[in-house]
C-alpha cells in the first residue's frame, strides 16, 4: 500500500472515534508494530541507497504526522469527556474534600530553629551579599592571590562588564565575609551570626552540592577563648537536637582564623528510635577557630585588645542528621514525594 494511501485512511479512520477504546485500536491499527507504516521501514532495507533515503523521508513525515493526529485525537477525547453524575442522591453530611496545604521547606526549618537557638543566647542577625568581591571573599580574610589555601573554594566566578572594572565578582564561596563587612563599622564587644546561601563550582555527591547555605558566627571581647566556643556550640548543638547526638572538637586550619577547629556530631547510638543511617559515623558540621591578629588589624581594630571566635556552620549538614536524609541533593531536586514527608 502506498504512503499516502496509508495516511488518507488513517485520517478517514480518525474521523469516526469515538472513545478511548476506538483511540487504542487506531494506534494499533497504524502505530503499532504490525501496522503498515512500521512494515514499511522494516523493508527499507531492500530499496536502493537513493530510494532508501527519499521514501525513509517520506515514511518518517507520515509516522510524525500519525503520531500527531493520535496525540491531537486523545486530547479532544480528555476535553470532551464528561462524567455522568447521579443528581438524583447527594449525601450533605458526607464530610468536604481535605485541602492541601503548603508549608516550609525542611531547610527553611532548620535554619529557623537554629537563629532561634542563637537568639536566646543573645546572638544578633546580620546579612551580607551573595555576590562578592575578592577582597572581602579571600584577600581580607587571610587569603591572598597565589595563595595556596584559595584551593580549598572552587569558586564560581562572574565575567567582569567591562575591562576597567577594577575588583573581580564571584560567588561567595562561604558566609566569612559577612564577618569583614560587619566588623569594618562595628565596634566590640559583639556577637552576631549571618546566615545565607553560598556556591561552589565542584562536582555533587551525596554530601557536596554547588550551592549550600551557612550559618556564619562571631563573636568578639576583651575575653573570648575557645572555651567560650565550647560553651556556645555545645548549648547550640544540644538545644536542636535535645541531647540526642554526640560532638566532638578536632583541629584544622583555615587561614582566617588561629588555632582551627573542625566540630562533627552523630546520633547516640542509645537512641534506638533514631531512623537515620548516619548513627555510627560522624559528619562535619562546622570549620571554626580564633579569629586571626591579622583580621582584627585590617578593620582598624586596637591590636592584642580584642579576640574572639568564628563559624561556619552547614545547614544542610545539621538537616541531614536530624531528619536521617543520606543524600543531600534530596533537598534541591524539588521531588514532592520528599518535600510532603516534612
Amino acid at each position: 500500500m502506498e504512503l499516502k494511501t496509508i495516511f488518507q485512511q488513517a485520517q478517514a479512520d480518525a474521523d469516526s472515534i469515538k472513545n478511548q477504546n476506538d483511540l487504542e485500536n487506531w494506534r494499533v491499527k497504524y502505530l503499532g508494530r504490525k501496522s503498515a507504516i512500521s512494515l514499511f521501514f522494516k523493508e527499507l532495507s531492500s530499496f536502493s541507497p537513493e530510494e532508501k533515503k527519499e521514501k525513509g523521508k517520506e515514511a518518517n513525515k507520515i509516522k510524525e504526522s500519525l503520531l500527531h493526529l493520535f496525540k491531537q485525537k486523545q486530547t479532544d477525547l480528555e476535553i470532551n469527556f464528561k462524567p455522568k453524575i447521579d443528581f438524583d442522591f447527594f449525601d450533605i453530611t458526607r464530610p468536604g474534600e481535605k485541602l492541601s496545604q503548603g508549608h516550609l521547606h525542611p531547610l527553611t526549618t532548620i535554619a529557623r530553629k537554629i537563629i532561634r537557638s542563637f537568639e536566646k543566647i543573645g546572638f544578633e542577625i546580620v546579612e551580607g551579599p551573595e555576590i562578592e568581591t575578592e577582597y572581602y571573599n579571600f584577600d581580607a580574610l587571610n587569603i591572598p592571590l597565589g595563595h595556596p589555601a584559595r584551593e580549598m573554594w572552587d569558586t564560581l566566578w562572574i565575567k567582569p562588564k567591562t575591562k576597567n572594572q577594577k575588583s573581580k565578582l564571584l560567588l561567595r564561596t562561604h558566609t566569612s565575609p559577612v564577618q569583614i563587612r560587619y566588623m569594618e563599622t562595628h565596634q566590640p564587644p559583639f556577637r552576631i551570626i549571618a546566615p545565607g546561601r553560598c556556591y561552589r563550582y565542584e562536582a555533587t555527591d551525596a554530601s557536596h552540592e554547588i550551592q549550600f547555605h551557612q550559618i556564619e558566627g562571631l563573636m568578639v571581647g576583651e575575653n573570648i577563648s575557645l572555651a567560650n566556643f565550647k560553651a556556645v556550640i555545645e548549648t547550640i548543638i544540644k538545644d536542636i537536637f535535645k541531647n540526642k547526638v554526640l560532638v566532638r572538637f578536632r583541629p584544622s586550619y583555615f587561614p582566617f582564623v588561629s588555632p582551627g577547629i573542625e566540630v562533627d556530631i552523630k546520633i547516640n547510638s542509645k537512641f534506638k528510635n533514631q531512623k537515620s543511617k548516619l548513627k555510627d559515623e560522624w559528619l562535619e558540621i562546622m570549620g571554626a577557630g580564633m579569629v586571626h591578629p591579622e583580621l582584627f588589624k585590617r578593620v582598624g581594630y586596637e591590636v592584642n585588645r580584642w579576640q574572639g571566635f568564628a563559624f561556619g556552620l552547614g545547614i544542610e549538614r545539621i538537616a541531614i542528621i536530624k531528619y536521617g536524609i543520606c543524600d543531600i541533593r534530596m533537598f534541591f531536586n524539588s521531588d514532592i514525594r520528599f518535600l510532603k514527608q516534612f
